[in-house]
């Protein structure tokens, strides 16, 4: 059944927010990545979902979450947090979505952080892994990918704007698309899944809603990725 979404519209008076308090594990602090020259025309061209994920390197997550997720500067607001200009769009230069990636092999959360270029671990008695690994390797095995989780401060945006859900999804999507191009610029396998992840969060914060609105599998090519069955146009 299809969900008519009513129109947002900014309210008359924002209600400012206090962003959530994330829990503190480990902080590894990211390279900034060297400058590569590729045509837009053949980094469209060559993006495609993906099955088959190898292992991801530090600096391949590095420059993925560089090119997609770094907020490239910020500016005050009245909405009790900084509004921020990344890569992809979002409704009000708002970016209530937080970017998570978790592999088989560390078998922990981390949260990126897009104003310091950083990776925070987040402890697994709130979000713990395996659950994630579980609900999405029916649909698609995790192989050595690394899971990709967008999670929704969704009371951000409810500062500025009235009927939010559409702004959230449509922001999610955005972000899905861009990773995906990054992905394919860096010659990296992406593919969007159908989880969203919607309950991973509920032990993060009692009083704020963190919710799952989608998740993706990255990682690097593998030999039976030749698409011998493709022809090209």
């Amino acid at each position: 059944m299809w969900l008519d979404y009513p129109d947002p519209h900014p309210k008359d008076t924002v209600t400012p927010y206090e962003p959530i308090c994330w829990p503190t594990g480990a902080v590894m602090d990211l390279a900034e990545p060297t400058d590569f020259a590729q045509a837009f025309g053949d980094v469209v061209a060559a993006r495609r979902s993906n099955r088959t994920f190898g292992p991801l390197s530090l600096m391949d997550l590095s420059a993925l979450l560089w090119y997609s997720c770094r907020s490239v500067a910020q500016r005050p607001s009245g909405l009790g947090f900084d509004l921020s200009f990344r890569p992809a769009p979002s409704a009000g230069a708002i970016h209530p979505i937080h970017v998570l990636a978790c592999s088989q092999e560390q078998n922990i959360w981390q949260r990126y952080n897009p104003v310091r270029h950083q990776l925070i671990e987040v402890p697994d008695r709130l979000l713990p892994p395996q659950s994630a690994m579980t609900e999405i390797s029916p649909a698609l095995p995790i192989q050595k990918g690394t899971i990709l989780w967008l999670a929704a401060e969704v009371g951000k945006t409810a500062s500025k704007y009235e009927n939010i859900a559409s702004l959230i999804w449509r922001d999610a999507g955005a972000l899905l698309a861009h990773l995906g191009l990054a992905a394919s610029s860096l010659g990296l396998n992406f593919c969007p899944l159908g989880a969203t992840g919607a309950k991973w969060g509920t032990a993060l914060d009692e009083t704020k809603l963190i919710c799952g609105v989608g998740v993706a599998l990255v990682g690097t090519p593998a030999i039976a990725d030749v698409p011998g069955d493709i022809v090209k146009l």
